[in-house]
């Protein structure tokens, strides 16, 4: 199962309905600043605070500054971005459905179909013998979807990629 191919696919659809967009550094730079004003407060006032309130506030402010160092570290070293539904103007979920051999024909007539919401509702397996990778938006108004049967050591594809709502 090749998701680089499918994520190709997505960007190559007219009228740049898809495009690669790298996530926002908002957040993770709001944790870092939060966890860092954590500790110039307890270095401010800590005279005027008890002991347990000096304590949590070093331990909660180091531990949201690191994790903001390294949520902000990851945003910029990641790939080259994630797929972006411009219409909808959000980040299509990446999702692995597994089946069992068993609802290859169900699987089937849902991805021919373009039925996000069934597909989603049909019964899961543990054991990836039949996988749909999908992307969809939250609301499901646009999602793309291929079927793919483990094989011989390897992913081979029992669909071509079903676009919904481009």
């Amino acid at each position: 199962m090749n998701k680089t191919k499918i994520c190709e696919a997505l960007y190559a659809l007219p009228g740049a309905v898809v495009v690669k967009r790298r996530k926002p550094l908002a957040i993770p730079v709001a944790v870092l600043l939060a966890g860092a004003a954590m500790i110039v407060l307890n270095n401010l006032y800590g005279a005027a605070l008890s002991v347990d309130l000096r304590s949590a506030l070093v331990f909660t402010g180091g531990a949201a500054a690191v994790a903001g160092i390294v949520l902000v570290a990851m945003r910029l070293a990641g790939g080259d971005g994630s797929p972006y539904h411009s219409r909808g103007q959000c980040y299509l979920r990446c999702e692995e459905l597994r089946f069992s051999r068993d609802a290859r024909t169900m699987v089937r007539e849902c991805i021919a179909c373009g039925d996000v919401v069934r597909l989603l509702a049909l019964p899961r397996s543990q054991v990836p013998a039949l996988a749909v990778a999908l992307y969809h938006t939250p609301d499901n108004r646009f999602a793309a979807m291929q079927a793919f049967e483990y094989a011989d050591l390897e992913y081979r594809p029992v669909t071509e990629l079903r676009v919904v709502g481009a």
